[in-house]
């Protein structure tokens, strides 16, 4: 057994227990507008550790993985494309010498983009055999003979969805994976390859993970990306929910917006390079341009002016009040939220006792303060419904259906439902 070995603790964490009973002498539990304690605390499955960083971290990324476990943090986020590999592989070691049991631990992991870094729609395709090699490389990177999770990391509508189902259950069929996802897949292609799956009587994706957070995106962040975001979304969020799906947010924080007050104050903003061409791609400029152009927006920043008002008279941070916001979508709702110090896995840790009262909720989905604004926009958010057909319905009043394992393979409605938005998130601003 190795000094490392010896000295990983079992979850849960005393210093996380000791964080939540001190916040709970802070928070409310019965004001409006504000954080209340749970009546049952939050599993930490949905909380989901990051490692797209976990290479470059300062200090020693093993006492990072080790402090992350010993909080409770039994989820974790790879791909093959973080760090070309090198997140896995400093992953891999970790478990290798940590002594933590590998059925205590749920690893995430995602491929089929080959080489390609970004998302660039015209990369070269993926195919059975690619994405097998894929799995194996990051199987053997990880030290383990299996992941409990495996997602494409992209969609590629040039194949056919038939295709994606088939290879991703061939692996399951081999013991690679126990269950498969995509990432940033519509919600048409998700139902098509549900209905493909079950009347095929084949094993269906359980896991969806589209970008969503506080901060509603005006644009694609990064190429081939979809997000959840908007509140026109609400619907669909519910419908993953109905039928069984996990929705795993990526970038919960909004690349720190949402977690730092002074990160790109309005009056530091060049707004002029919004508008004008992009730098050259994998550039620091292009990151940047791309993050402030998506996240910079009048309407999230109101957001944020709410949600640090809501983290003051709570004794939380901004960055607890987001993902508490993005965990409020429901109950089927986890976050991928990376961290570069142990001091951000407590900040996460602690929120598992606490949850946004519904008017909270409702504000910061609207990015106002108003009353009259707050309550148009909740009715409105709540007035639709994604139906079997995956038509947008609008109801009377909001009713929760029973999970259902029953799709439609009408797709002509599922097209029209892409780009369609109940209303517009100007109304917010």
């Amino acid at each position: 057994m190795t000094r490392r070995q010896r000295t990983v603790a079992p979850p849960p964490s005393l210093v996380a227990i000791a964080i939540t009973t001190a916040l709970a002498t802070t928070v409310s539990t019965c004001t409006a507008f504000g954080v209340t304690q749970t009546d049952t605390p939050r599993s930490m499955e949905n909380l989901v550790l990051g490692t797209v960083a976990l290479p470059f971290v300062p200090g020693d990324p093993m006492q990072l993985l080790d402090d992350a476990y010993e909080r409770g943090f039994c989820r974790f986020d790879l791909a093959r494309t973080y760090g070309a590999g090198k997140s896995e592989k400093v992953f891999g070691k970790w478990l290798a010498e940590s002594g933590v049991d590998r059925d205590s631990l749920h690893l995430v992991t995602k491929g089929g983009m080959g080489n390609d870094k970004y998302g660039d729609p015209d990369r070269e395709m993926c195919t059975r055999e690619s994405l097998r090699s894929e799995i194996r490389a990051s199987l053997e990177a990880l030290r383990t003979d299996h992941a409990d999770l495996y997602m494409l990391h992209r969609d590629d509508p040039r194949i056919d969805v038939r295709d994606f189902v088939d290879w991703m259950n061939e692996l399951k069929d081999d013991g690679l994976i126990k269950r498969w996802g995509v990432s940033n897949w519509s919600l048409r292609r998700i139902h098509e390859a549900c209905s493909y799956a079950f009347t095929n009587d084949m094993e269906p994706l359980t896991a969806t993970s589209p970008q969503l957070s506080l901060a509603v995106p005006s644009s694609d962040i990064w190429p081939s990306t979809y997000s959840l975001s908007c509140p026109s979304k609400a619907s669909e969020i519910d419908w993953y929910g109905e039928n069984g799906i996990e929705v795993m947010g990526w970038e919960a924080l909004a690349k720190g917006f949402m977690a730092v007050p002074t990160l790109w104050r309005r009056h530091e903003i060049d707004f002029s390079t919004f508008h004008g061409p992009d730098a050259e791609v994998g550039t620091d400029l292009w990151r940047l341009q791309r993050i402030q152009r998506a996240y910079c927006t009048p309407a999230n920043y109101v957001r944020r002016d709410i949600a640090l008002k809501l983290a003051k008279s709570s004794g939380l941070t901004l960055a607890q009040i987001a993902l508490l916001y993005s965990l409020g979508k429901g109950d089927h709702v986890s976050v991928l939220v990376g961290a570069d110090r142990t001091s951000h896995l407590d900040e996460m840790a602690a929120i598992r006792d606490y949850k946004l009262d519904e008017e909270a909720m409702d504000a910061l989905t609207a990015a106002s303060m108003k009353p009259a604004v707050v309550s148009r926009v909740a009715e409105e958010v709540n007035a639709w419904k994604v139906d079997d057909d995956l038509r947008f319905r609008k109801v009377e009043k909001k009713k929760k259906k029973k999970n259902s394992t029953t799709f439609a393979s009408d797709t002509e409605s599922a097209d029209a439902l892409v780009n369609a938005q109940p209303f517009d998130e100007t109304v917010f601003a």
